[in-house]
């Protein structure tokens, strides 16, 4: 079993919900941004010392949810101060974005880290697709495309070049190369049964970080199950770290003084941080462009509905324990990712769930060997 600690570094100072996306910048405060830096770095060089395998960092555009346009240059601060954990981005929304410069700046990372990057690559979220006047039904044609280019700029030491259908490049080699070989290993998308196929015909691993909705574990597992039959078609067995779930975690020293700090913590994350995703999601959905992406629930489940529809880990380390088992029975992930900063939670209880975790949780679970590269094409 590994684990990984995750944070989308949000903005945890807003007083309204904003009536519309993108989020106005009325209320930005440059030194309170920093602030949260300052927090999220030491929240992921903590996580080394607590026994997590891997951290992450999210990527979001023009909204207060993350404040992370681009996350590899703070994980090249937590490389410089750590030496064994993963540095996972989840996800660089790579159709947005250009794929060589995506590729150069992951090859960075990975040698600065001696090899310990992990690519977390998605299509992204529609509403930046929006904001980004790109059309999202191109998504899944333009990540199909760019990976491909990000794989061969990886692997390939002569120059070629790259005339595709939506990227053009005459003349591509790649200074720096990555660390790792053949490459950083790929994190992809499991929110859909497409994408969970499409990931298993490459031999990536796939993950679902974001759990929102009442029925996600059934979602996430049709995807899982989805990855696994390819698997089985094509004469291979996954190795458990191939899966990934994400999970909002708050961990205390009682249930009842865990329940009392994520209970408002959520309430401010999708209240005022991500309520207004859903009216712009409605809006792409309603153009029939075919993205794909069901919305967050209208009216969100409360902390007790979260509990029992296992999308979140909340409670004393017995507790979670028993949490993460039940969650192995059911998806047969080799991954747990926490969340463990949620909304406005004050860093002191962030501090206090990591501790909590390397004390009591993390003994309880053996760790498991990383996927051999020889596996992955």
């Amino acid at each position: 079993m590994k684990f990984c600690c995750f944070t989308p570094v949000p903005w945890p100072d807003l007083d309204r919900r904003p009536d519309a996306w993108p989020f106005p910048s009325d209320t930005f405060d440059a030194s309170r941004c920093a602030t949260c830096y300052d927090a999220a770095i030491e929240q992921l060089v903590y996580a080394e010392q607590c026994g997590f395998d891997w951290v992450g960092m999210g990527e979001d555009h023009m909204t207060a949810y993350g404040l992370t346009p681009n996350p590899l240059l703070l994980l090249s601060v937590v490389a410089a101060r750590t030496q064994r954990v993963k540095l996972v981005t989840m996800g660089t929304p790579l159709p947005l974005l250009n794929p060589i410069r995506v590729a150069e700046e992951m090859a960075m990372l990975d040698i600065q880290s001696r090899g310990r990057v992990i690519a977390g690559l998605i299509r992204g979220v529609p509403q930046n697709y929006s904001a980004y006047n790109i059309n999202p039904h191109e998504s899944r044609s333009r990540f199909n495309e760019a990976i491909k280019l990000v794989t061969k700029a990886w692997t390939h030491p002569e120059t070629f070049a790259w005339d595709g259908e939506f990227y053009q490049f005459p003349k591509v080699s790649l200074w720096p190369r990555p660390f790792q070989d053949p490459h950083p290993p790929y994190l992809l998308s499991a929110n859909s049964v497409t994408s969970a196929e499409q990931a298993a015909h490459q031999r990536a691993m796939i993950g679902a970080i974001h759990l929102y909705n009442r029925d996600a574990i059934d979602r996430i597992g049709e995807s899982f199950d989805a990855y696994r039959s390819i698997a089985t078609a094509d004469n291979w067995v996954p190795h458990p770290d191939t899966f990934t779930v994400g999970l909002q975690t708050c961990i205390a020293s009682t249930d009842q003084e865990a329940f009392d700090k994520l209970r408002p913590a959520l309430d401010y994350q999708y209240t005022k941080l991500s309520g207004t995703f859903n009216n712009e999601k409605r809006k792409i959905a309603a153009a029939g462009n075919g993205y794909g992406l069901s919305p967050t629930e209208e009216n969100p489940p409360t902390l007790e509905e979260r509990l029992e529809a296992q999308t979140v880990l909340c409670g004393s380390p017995e507790t979670v324990v028993n949490q993460i088992k039940r969650l192995q029975d059911t998806l047969g992930a080799g991954v747990i990712s926490m969340h463990l900063q949620v909304g406005n939670m004050p860093f002191e209880s962030v501090h206090e769930s990591m501790t909590l975790f390397a004390q009591s949780v993390r003994p309880v679970f053996p760790i498991t060997q990383d996927i051999p590269s020889e596996t992955r094409v």
